[in-house]
Protein backbone atom coordinates (compact mmCIF):
# COMPACT_ATOMS: atom_id res chain seq x y z
CA UNK A 1 0.00 0.00 0.00
CA UNK A 2 1.61 3.44 -1.26
CA UNK A 3 2.35 5.24 2.02
CA UNK A 4 0.38 8.23 3.38
CA UNK A 5 3.71 10.46 2.97
CA UNK A 6 3.77 9.27 -0.66
CA UNK A 7 0.40 10.08 -1.59
CA UNK A 8 1.42 13.18 -0.51
CA UNK A 9 4.81 14.11 -1.42
CA UNK A 10 3.66 12.73 -5.66
CA UNK A 11 1.08 15.52 -5.92
CA UNK A 12 3.16 17.75 -4.08
CA UNK A 13 5.98 17.41 -6.95
CA UNK A 14 4.04 17.91 -9.45
CA UNK A 15 1.92 20.54 -8.47
CA UNK A 16 4.22 23.11 -7.13
CA UNK A 17 6.21 24.22 -10.58
CA UNK A 18 2.64 25.18 -11.81
CA UNK A 19 0.96 26.40 -9.04
CA UNK A 20 3.40 27.31 -6.27
CA UNK A 21 4.11 26.02 -2.76
CA UNK A 22 0.74 27.02 -0.96
CA UNK A 23 -1.65 25.93 -3.51
CA UNK A 24 0.51 22.52 -4.10
CA UNK A 25 0.03 21.88 -0.03
CA UNK A 26 -3.89 22.43 -0.41
CA UNK A 27 -3.73 19.28 -2.50
CA UNK A 28 -1.75 17.13 -1.73
CA UNK A 29 -3.78 16.94 1.66
CA UNK A 30 -6.66 17.20 -0.18
CA UNK A 31 -5.12 13.69 -2.08
CA UNK A 32 -4.84 12.24 1.45
CA UNK A 33 -8.81 12.25 2.50
CA UNK A 34 -9.88 8.60 0.74
CA UNK A 35 -7.91 8.03 3.77
CA UNK A 36 -10.92 9.09 6.50
CA UNK A 37 -12.71 5.98 6.01
CA UNK A 38 -10.70 4.70 8.46
CA UNK A 39 -11.91 6.50 11.08
CA UNK A 40 -14.95 4.76 10.36
CA UNK A 41 -12.72 1.64 10.90
CA UNK A 42 -12.84 0.57 7.65
CA UNK A 43 -9.82 1.24 4.81
CA UNK A 44 -10.23 1.65 0.81
CA UNK A 45 -13.98 1.43 1.29
CA UNK A 46 -16.69 3.55 -1.01
CA UNK A 47 -14.02 6.99 -0.85
CA UNK A 48 -11.67 4.89 -2.88
CA UNK A 49 -13.83 4.66 -5.73
CA UNK A 50 -13.07 7.15 -8.57
CA UNK A 51 -17.14 7.34 -9.60
CA UNK A 52 -18.22 7.96 -6.06
CA UNK A 53 -15.24 10.61 -5.34
CA UNK A 54 -16.33 12.22 -8.89
CA UNK A 55 -20.48 12.38 -8.24
CA UNK A 56 -19.79 13.41 -4.94
CA UNK A 57 -17.62 16.60 -5.90
CA UNK A 58 -19.42 17.38 -8.87
CA UNK A 59 -22.00 19.64 -6.39
CA UNK A 60 -17.79 21.35 -5.58
CA UNK A 61 -17.16 21.90 -9.12
CA UNK A 62 -20.61 23.01 -10.30
CA UNK A 63 -20.87 25.99 -7.13
CA UNK A 64 -17.46 26.87 -7.65
CA UNK A 65 -17.88 27.14 -11.57
CA UNK A 66 -21.39 29.18 -10.86
CA UNK A 67 -20.11 31.57 -8.34
CA UNK A 68 -16.18 31.86 -8.70
CA UNK A 69 -15.63 30.87 -11.80
CA UNK A 70 -11.70 32.21 -11.35
CA UNK A 71 -11.22 28.99 -9.11
CA UNK A 72 -12.67 26.50 -11.02
CA UNK A 73 -9.11 25.17 -12.20
CA UNK A 74 -7.78 25.10 -8.98
CA UNK A 75 -11.20 22.97 -7.95
CA UNK A 76 -10.84 20.47 -11.27
CA UNK A 77 -7.22 20.00 -9.90
CA UNK A 78 -8.36 19.52 -5.98
CA UNK A 79 -10.55 16.68 -8.07
CA UNK A 80 -7.47 15.27 -9.83
CA UNK A 81 -5.33 15.03 -7.04
CA UNK A 82 -8.55 13.34 -5.14
CA UNK A 83 -8.96 11.16 -7.76
CA UNK A 84 -4.94 10.20 -7.23
CA UNK A 85 -5.34 8.41 -4.13
CA UNK A 86 -6.91 5.21 -5.38
CA UNK A 87 -5.28 5.46 -8.65
CA UNK A 88 -1.90 5.01 -6.74
CA UNK A 89 -3.34 2.06 -4.43
CA UNK A 90 -4.69 0.29 -8.07
CA UNK A 91 -0.65 -0.39 -8.46
CA UNK A 92 -0.38 -2.17 -4.99
CA UNK A 93 -3.18 -3.75 -3.61
CA UNK A 94 -7.07 -4.36 -4.19
CA UNK A 95 -8.70 -1.01 -4.25
CA UNK A 96 -12.68 -0.93 -5.18
CA UNK A 97 -11.83 1.91 -7.79
CA UNK A 98 -15.04 1.56 -9.98
CA UNK A 99 -17.41 0.30 -7.27
CA UNK A 100 -20.25 -0.06 -7.11
CA UNK A 101 -20.40 -0.17 -10.78
CA UNK A 102 -18.11 -2.93 -10.80
CA UNK A 103 -18.46 -5.09 -7.54
CA UNK A 104 -15.36 -6.01 -7.67
CA UNK A 105 -11.39 -4.88 -6.53
CA UNK A 106 -8.68 -4.39 -8.60
CA UNK A 107 -4.99 -4.61 -8.73
CA UNK A 108 -2.92 -3.29 -11.54
CA UNK A 109 0.11 -5.30 -11.30
CA UNK A 110 3.06 -3.93 -12.84
CA UNK A 111 6.60 -5.14 -12.23
CA UNK A 112 9.91 -4.72 -14.63
CA UNK A 113 13.65 -3.62 -13.90
CA UNK A 114 17.29 -4.66 -16.00
CA UNK A 115 19.22 -7.28 -14.64
CA UNK A 116 23.08 -7.51 -14.71
CA UNK A 117 24.08 -11.40 -15.80
CA UNK A 118 27.44 -12.81 -17.69
CA UNK A 119 25.49 -12.89 -21.11
CA UNK A 120 24.43 -8.93 -20.38
CA UNK A 121 21.75 -6.85 -19.40
CA UNK A 122 18.72 -8.54 -19.62
CA UNK A 123 15.33 -6.28 -19.23
CA UNK A 124 12.00 -8.01 -17.79
CA UNK A 125 8.52 -6.57 -17.76
CA UNK A 126 5.38 -8.06 -16.50
CA UNK A 127 1.79 -6.39 -16.47
CA UNK A 128 -1.89 -7.61 -15.51
CA UNK A 129 -5.01 -6.84 -13.87
CA UNK A 130 -6.20 -9.18 -10.67
CA UNK A 131 -9.21 -8.79 -9.56
CA UNK A 132 -11.27 -9.96 -6.21
CA UNK A 133 -14.95 -9.58 -4.73
CA UNK A 134 -15.19 -6.26 -2.94
CA UNK A 135 -15.99 -6.76 0.97
CA UNK A 136 -15.92 -4.17 3.56
CA UNK A 137 -14.85 -5.37 6.64
CA UNK A 138 -14.36 -3.62 9.62
CA UNK A 139 -11.05 -3.73 11.60
CA UNK A 140 -10.42 -3.43 15.24
CA UNK A 141 -6.91 -2.11 15.51
CA UNK A 142 -5.37 0.39 13.14
CA UNK A 143 -2.06 -0.62 11.42
CA UNK A 144 -1.15 1.33 8.59
CA UNK A 145 2.81 2.68 7.31
CA UNK A 146 2.52 6.66 7.43
CA UNK A 147 5.97 6.46 5.94
CA UNK A 148 8.61 3.33 5.08
CA UNK A 149 12.19 3.37 5.06
CA UNK A 150 12.23 2.70 1.44
CA UNK A 151 9.29 4.86 0.97
CA UNK A 152 10.54 7.82 3.38
CA UNK A 153 13.51 8.71 0.83
CA UNK A 154 11.81 8.94 -2.06
CA UNK A 155 8.78 11.58 -0.42
CA UNK A 156 11.68 13.19 0.82
CA UNK A 157 13.39 13.93 -2.26
CA UNK A 158 10.20 14.58 -4.23
CA UNK A 159 9.35 17.31 -1.18
CA UNK A 160 12.59 18.64 -0.63
CA UNK A 161 13.51 19.34 -4.46
CA UNK A 162 10.49 21.37 -5.56
CA UNK A 163 11.04 23.45 -2.57
CA UNK A 164 14.75 24.37 -3.41
CA UNK A 165 13.41 24.98 -7.02
CA UNK A 166 10.90 27.31 -5.85
CA UNK A 167 12.78 28.85 -3.27
CA UNK A 168 15.30 30.05 -5.69
CA UNK A 169 12.86 31.31 -8.36
CA UNK A 170 11.65 33.35 -5.49
CA UNK A 171 14.52 34.81 -4.73
CA UNK A 172 15.30 35.52 -8.36
CA UNK A 173 11.82 37.71 -8.44
CA UNK A 174 12.52 39.62 -5.82
CA UNK A 175 16.09 40.64 -6.76
CA UNK A 176 14.66 41.43 -10.24
CA UNK A 177 11.79 43.36 -8.29
CA UNK A 178 13.96 45.82 -6.69
CA UNK A 179 15.77 46.47 -9.65
CA UNK A 180 13.11 47.25 -11.46
CA UNK A 181 10.33 48.19 -8.90
CA UNK A 182 12.40 50.17 -5.98
CA UNK A 183 8.77 51.88 -4.93
CA UNK A 184 7.97 50.58 -1.85
CA UNK A 185 4.28 50.18 -2.77
CA UNK A 186 3.50 48.91 -6.16
CA UNK A 187 -0.13 51.06 -5.66
CA UNK A 188 2.39 54.13 -6.08
CA UNK A 189 3.61 53.57 -9.33
CA UNK A 190 -0.44 53.94 -10.89
CA UNK A 191 -0.80 57.62 -12.36
CA UNK A 192 -3.52 58.93 -11.27
CA UNK A 193 -6.19 61.15 -13.00
CA UNK A 194 -7.76 64.47 -12.72
CA UNK A 195 -9.35 64.66 -9.26
CA UNK A 196 -13.60 65.62 -10.37
CA UNK A 197 -13.66 67.09 -6.78
CA UNK A 198 -11.80 69.92 -5.65
CA UNK A 199 -9.99 69.30 -2.37
CA UNK A 200 -11.49 72.30 -0.48
CA UNK A 201 -14.67 70.45 -1.05
CA UNK A 202 -13.24 67.59 1.38
CA UNK A 203 -12.72 67.64 5.10
CA UNK A 204 -10.02 65.29 6.56
CA UNK A 205 -11.43 63.62 9.70
CA UNK A 206 -8.95 62.05 12.20
CA UNK A 207 -9.80 60.08 14.99
CA UNK A 208 -7.22 59.69 17.51
CA UNK A 209 -6.46 58.26 20.94
CA UNK A 210 -2.81 58.74 22.27
CA UNK A 211 -0.90 58.95 18.98
CA UNK A 212 1.28 61.70 20.13
CA UNK A 213 4.35 60.09 17.96
CA UNK A 214 2.32 59.96 14.78
CA UNK A 215 -0.60 62.85 14.46
CA UNK A 216 2.71 65.50 13.54
CA UNK A 217 3.84 63.39 10.59
CA UNK A 218 0.41 63.01 9.52
CA UNK A 219 -1.07 66.50 9.79
CA UNK A 220 2.43 67.91 7.81
CA UNK A 221 1.88 65.44 5.17
CA UNK A 222 -1.74 66.28 4.61
CA UNK A 223 -0.72 70.09 5.03
CA UNK A 224 1.75 69.07 2.15
CA UNK A 225 -0.91 67.76 -0.37
CA UNK A 226 -2.57 70.52 0.04
CA UNK A 227 -5.57 69.69 2.77
CA UNK A 228 -6.77 72.69 4.80
CA UNK A 229 -9.72 71.49 5.96
CA UNK A 230 -8.49 69.22 8.60
CA UNK A 231 -10.57 67.96 11.67
CA UNK A 232 -9.06 65.93 14.76
CA UNK A 233 -11.76 64.14 16.64
CA UNK A 234 -9.86 63.67 19.95
CA UNK A 235 -11.03 60.40 22.20
CA UNK A 236 -9.56 62.00 25.69
CA UNK A 237 -5.98 61.31 24.83
CA UNK A 238 -3.30 60.94 27.64
CA UNK A 239 -0.68 62.00 26.02
CA UNK A 240 0.27 65.46 24.20
CA UNK A 241 -1.88 64.14 20.77
CA UNK A 242 -4.22 67.07 21.38
CA UNK A 243 -0.99 69.71 21.74
CA UNK A 244 0.61 68.18 18.80
CA UNK A 245 -2.58 68.86 16.62
CA UNK A 246 -3.13 72.29 17.94
CA UNK A 247 0.19 73.02 17.24
CA UNK A 248 -0.08 72.03 13.58
CA UNK A 249 -2.85 74.67 13.29
CA UNK A 250 -6.01 72.21 12.46
CA UNK A 251 -9.52 72.26 14.43
CA UNK A 252 -9.30 69.68 17.39
CA UNK A 253 -12.58 68.76 19.07
CA UNK A 254 -13.82 65.78 21.80
CA UNK A 255 -15.34 63.38 21.00
CA UNK A 256 -18.67 62.16 22.07
CA UNK A 257 -20.06 58.61 22.90
CA UNK A 258 -17.53 55.46 23.02
CA UNK A 259 -15.20 54.59 20.35
CA UNK A 260 -14.44 55.18 16.97
CA UNK A 261 -18.64 55.44 15.82
CA UNK A 262 -18.31 58.25 18.59
CA UNK A 263 -15.71 60.03 16.69
CA UNK A 264 -17.33 59.82 13.43
CA UNK A 265 -20.86 60.99 15.13
CA UNK A 266 -18.93 63.87 16.66
CA UNK A 267 -17.01 65.01 13.77
CA UNK A 268 -20.45 65.13 11.42
CA UNK A 269 -21.74 67.79 13.94
CA UNK A 270 -18.84 69.95 12.58
CA UNK A 271 -17.55 68.84 8.85
CA UNK A 272 -19.15 71.44 6.45
CA UNK A 273 -18.23 70.26 3.21
CA UNK A 274 -20.08 68.24 1.15
CA UNK A 275 -17.65 65.44 1.13
CA UNK A 276 -15.11 63.77 4.29
CA UNK A 277 -12.28 61.85 4.44
CA UNK A 278 -11.78 59.08 7.27
CA UNK A 279 -8.27 58.07 8.40
CA UNK A 280 -6.38 56.82 11.45
CA UNK A 281 -4.23 59.14 12.63
CA UNK A 282 -1.32 56.66 13.19
CA UNK A 283 0.59 56.55 10.16
CA UNK A 284 -0.21 53.74 8.28
CA UNK A 285 -2.39 55.69 5.76
CA UNK A 286 -0.66 58.04 3.24
CA UNK A 287 -2.38 61.57 2.20
CA UNK A 288 -1.04 60.76 -1.35
CA UNK A 289 -4.39 58.35 -1.63
CA UNK A 290 -6.81 60.44 -1.20
CA UNK A 291 -6.65 61.56 -4.28
CA UNK A 292 -7.35 58.43 -6.09
CA UNK A 293 -10.67 59.24 -4.45
CA UNK A 294 -11.31 62.41 -5.13
CA UNK A 295 -11.00 61.46 -8.96
CA UNK A 296 -14.77 58.93 -8.53
CA UNK A 297 -16.08 60.98 -5.65
CA UNK A 298 -19.17 62.62 -7.38
CA UNK A 299 -20.38 59.26 -8.99
CA UNK A 300 -20.39 57.48 -5.28
CA UNK A 301 -21.18 57.80 -1.68
CA UNK A 302 -18.63 56.20 -0.39
CA UNK A 303 -14.80 55.19 -1.88
CA UNK A 304 -12.96 52.34 0.33
CA UNK A 305 -9.36 51.92 0.33
CA UNK A 306 -7.99 48.40 -0.24
CA UNK A 307 -4.79 48.42 1.25
CA UNK A 308 -3.05 46.86 -1.75
CA UNK A 309 0.39 45.77 0.41
CA UNK A 310 -0.34 43.43 3.14
CA UNK A 311 3.43 42.95 4.15
CA UNK A 312 2.83 45.50 7.40
CA UNK A 313 -0.31 43.52 8.42
CA UNK A 314 0.35 40.74 10.52
CA UNK A 315 -0.96 37.56 9.40
CA UNK A 316 -3.90 36.90 12.08
CA UNK A 317 -5.11 40.28 10.98
CA UNK A 318 -4.70 39.37 7.15
CA UNK A 319 -6.96 36.17 8.61
CA UNK A 320 -9.41 37.85 9.86
CA UNK A 321 -9.70 40.52 7.11
CA UNK A 322 -10.63 37.48 4.60
CA UNK A 323 -12.94 35.79 7.47
CA UNK A 324 -15.00 39.22 7.89
CA UNK A 325 -14.67 40.27 3.98
CA UNK A 326 -16.16 36.83 3.14
CA UNK A 327 -18.94 36.93 5.58
CA UNK A 328 -19.98 40.75 5.08
CA UNK A 329 -20.47 39.78 1.47
CA UNK A 330 -22.13 36.63 1.61
CA UNK A 331 -24.99 38.16 4.25
CA UNK A 332 -25.23 41.49 2.52
CA UNK A 333 -24.81 40.36 -1.05
CA UNK A 334 -21.56 42.89 -1.80
CA UNK A 335 -18.36 41.97 -3.17
CA UNK A 336 -16.19 44.43 -1.62
CA UNK A 337 -12.24 43.31 -0.93
CA UNK A 338 -11.36 45.12 2.14
CA UNK A 339 -14.48 46.48 4.54
CA UNK A 340 -11.92 46.99 7.83
CA UNK A 341 -9.97 49.87 5.73
CA UNK A 342 -9.41 52.72 8.19
CA UNK A 343 -9.43 55.01 4.99
CA UNK A 344 -12.33 55.74 3.41
CA UNK A 345 -14.20 59.11 1.70
CA UNK A 346 -18.17 59.42 1.83
CA UNK A 347 -20.41 62.01 0.70
CA UNK A 348 -21.31 64.26 4.12
CA UNK A 349 -24.77 63.70 3.67
CA UNK A 350 -25.22 60.53 2.86
CA UNK A 351 -23.16 59.45 6.11
CA UNK A 352 -25.34 61.80 8.34
CA UNK A 353 -28.19 59.29 7.17
CA UNK A 354 -26.72 56.40 9.02
CA UNK A 355 -27.80 55.79 12.70
CA UNK A 356 -24.77 54.68 13.72
CA UNK A 357 -24.88 52.17 16.73
CA UNK A 358 -21.71 50.28 16.99
CA UNK A 359 -18.85 50.18 18.68
CA UNK A 360 -15.10 50.30 18.59
CA UNK A 361 -14.05 49.51 15.10
CA UNK A 362 -17.18 48.07 13.73
CA UNK A 363 -18.23 51.41 12.63
CA UNK A 364 -16.27 51.18 9.23
CA UNK A 365 -18.16 47.68 8.39
CA UNK A 366 -21.07 49.79 9.61
CA UNK A 367 -21.14 52.42 7.39
CA UNK A 368 -20.22 50.15 4.48
CA UNK A 369 -23.24 48.13 5.02
CA UNK A 370 -25.37 51.16 4.72
CA UNK A 371 -23.85 52.43 1.81
CA UNK A 372 -24.11 48.83 0.01
CA UNK A 373 -27.27 48.73 1.03
CA UNK A 374 -29.08 52.17 -0.39
CA UNK A 375 -26.19 54.05 -2.05
CA UNK A 376 -23.29 53.54 -4.37
CA UNK A 377 -19.95 51.97 -3.46
CA UNK A 378 -16.46 51.64 -4.67
CA UNK A 379 -13.02 50.76 -3.70
CA UNK A 380 -9.56 52.20 -4.95
CA UNK A 381 -5.93 50.83 -4.36
CA UNK A 382 -4.29 52.67 -1.56
CA UNK A 383 -0.77 51.86 0.15
CA UNK A 384 -0.53 50.64 4.25
CA UNK A 385 2.35 52.01 5.98
CA UNK A 386 4.37 50.39 9.12
CA UNK A 387 2.28 52.27 12.09
CA UNK A 388 3.75 54.60 14.71
CA UNK A 389 3.25 53.83 18.45
CA UNK A 390 1.51 51.72 19.98
CA UNK A 391 -1.16 49.20 18.44
CA UNK A 392 -4.54 48.78 20.00
CA UNK A 393 -6.76 47.19 18.01
CA UNK A 394 -6.74 43.58 19.45
CA UNK A 395 -6.89 40.86 16.88
CA UNK A 396 -9.13 38.45 18.28
CA UNK A 397 -11.39 40.33 20.61
CA UNK A 398 -12.17 43.15 18.21
CA UNK A 399 -12.01 40.54 15.37
CA UNK A 400 -14.74 38.99 17.01
CA UNK A 401 -16.85 41.93 17.75
CA UNK A 402 -16.54 43.25 14.18
CA UNK A 403 -17.62 39.87 12.74
CA UNK A 404 -20.55 39.75 15.21
CA UNK A 405 -21.48 42.96 14.15
CA UNK A 406 -21.63 42.46 10.29
CA UNK A 407 -24.40 39.27 11.48
CA UNK A 408 -26.44 42.27 13.47
CA UNK A 409 -26.20 44.63 9.87
CA UNK A 410 -27.31 41.62 8.09
CA UNK A 411 -30.66 40.86 10.34
CA UNK A 412 -30.60 44.61 10.49
CA UNK A 413 -30.60 45.61 6.47
CA UNK A 414 -31.09 41.90 4.67
CA UNK A 415 -33.06 39.79 7.41
CA UNK A 416 -34.51 37.00 5.06
CA UNK A 417 -31.70 36.38 3.41
CA UNK A 418 -29.17 35.97 6.68
CA UNK A 419 -32.06 33.53 8.45
CA UNK A 420 -32.27 31.66 5.17
CA UNK A 421 -28.66 30.93 5.21
CA UNK A 422 -28.61 29.92 8.69
CA UNK A 423 -31.46 27.87 8.37
CA UNK A 424 -29.60 25.99 4.85
CA UNK A 425 -26.56 24.83 7.26
CA UNK A 426 -28.98 22.39 8.57
CA UNK A 427 -28.31 20.74 4.99
CA UNK A 428 -24.76 20.01 6.26
CA UNK A 429 -25.61 17.77 8.90
CA UNK A 430 -28.83 16.08 7.23
CA UNK A 431 -26.42 15.18 4.25
CA UNK A 432 -23.73 13.46 6.63
CA UNK A 433 -25.99 11.53 8.80
CA UNK A 434 -28.40 10.66 5.21
CA UNK A 435 -25.42 9.06 3.67
CA UNK A 436 -23.71 7.40 7.25
CA UNK A 437 -27.44 5.45 7.64
CA UNK A 438 -27.53 4.74 3.42
CA UNK A 439 -23.87 3.76 4.06
CA UNK A 440 -24.42 1.33 6.88
CA UNK A 441 -27.68 -0.03 5.31
CA UNK A 442 -25.91 -1.41 2.45
CA UNK A 443 -22.72 -2.48 3.74
CA UNK A 444 -23.15 -3.89 6.81
CA UNK A 445 -27.44 -5.22 6.19
CA UNK A 446 -30.54 -3.69 7.54
CA UNK A 447 -29.40 -4.33 11.02
CA UNK A 448 -26.90 -1.98 11.23
CA UNK A 449 -29.22 1.51 10.86
CA UNK A 450 -31.28 3.68 12.28
CA UNK A 451 -34.62 4.29 11.30
CA UNK A 452 -34.97 7.58 12.89
CA UNK A 453 -31.79 8.91 12.60
CA UNK A 454 -32.14 8.40 8.83
CA UNK A 455 -35.63 10.39 9.40
CA UNK A 456 -33.87 13.24 10.75
CA UNK A 457 -31.02 13.24 8.49
CA UNK A 458 -33.68 13.73 5.70
CA UNK A 459 -35.52 16.41 7.43
CA UNK A 460 -32.82 18.47 7.98
CA UNK A 461 -31.12 18.30 4.28
CA UNK A 462 -35.57 19.19 3.65
CA UNK A 463 -35.38 22.06 5.97
CA UNK A 464 -31.70 23.10 4.28
CA UNK A 465 -32.64 22.68 1.13
CA UNK A 466 -35.51 25.20 1.37
CA UNK A 467 -33.65 27.22 3.23
CA UNK A 468 -30.48 27.54 0.63
CA UNK A 469 -34.02 28.30 -1.94
CA UNK A 470 -35.48 31.46 0.17
CA UNK A 471 -31.65 32.68 0.69
CA UNK A 472 -31.44 33.02 -3.07
CA UNK A 473 -34.48 34.37 -3.70
CA UNK A 474 -33.69 36.83 -0.91
CA UNK A 475 -30.47 37.71 -2.46
CA UNK A 476 -31.97 38.13 -5.94
CA UNK A 477 -34.84 40.70 -4.48
CA UNK A 478 -31.93 42.41 -2.56
CA UNK A 479 -30.18 43.38 -5.91
CA UNK A 480 -33.32 43.71 -7.62
CA UNK A 481 -34.04 46.38 -5.25
CA UNK A 482 -30.58 48.12 -5.24
CA UNK A 483 -30.52 48.48 -8.59
CA UNK A 484 -34.29 49.91 -8.63
CA UNK A 485 -33.05 52.73 -5.63
CA UNK A 486 -29.27 53.70 -7.70
CA UNK A 487 -32.09 54.11 -11.14
CA UNK A 488 -34.45 56.10 -8.91
CA UNK A 489 -31.56 58.23 -7.70
CA UNK A 490 -29.89 58.33 -11.26
CA UNK A 491 -33.32 59.58 -12.79
CA UNK A 492 -33.79 61.99 -9.73
CA UNK A 493 -30.02 63.65 -10.10
CA UNK A 494 -30.92 63.76 -13.99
Amino acid sequence: MPELALHFSVVFALATPRLGVKRALLLSFIALLPDLDVLMHVHRSMSHSILILVFAYTPVLLAVYRFKPKGFRLALLSLLALLSHPVMDCFQTYTPIFYPLFDRSVWLSVDGGVQISPSGLKPFASAGVKDTPTVFKQFTTMDAPVFTGEGFPISLLLVAVPLAVEFKACSSKSVRRSVELPLDDPAESLSVPEPTVAKDMVTVVIPTLNEEEAIGKVLDELRAEGYRNILVVDGYSSDGTVDVAKQKGVDVVLQHGAGKAGAIRTALEHVKTPYMVVMDGDYTYDPKDIERMLVHAAKYDEIIGVRANSKNIGWLHRLGNKVINFVFNLLLGASLSDVCSGMYLVRTEALRGVELRSRGFSVEVEIAAHMCSSGRVTEVPISYRRRVGRRKLKSLRDGFSILSTVFWLARSYNPVFLFAVLASLMAVPGVVLTLWQLYLRYVYGAEAWSMGVAWLGLFLLVVGMQGFTVATIALLLKRMEKRIVQSLKGSGGS
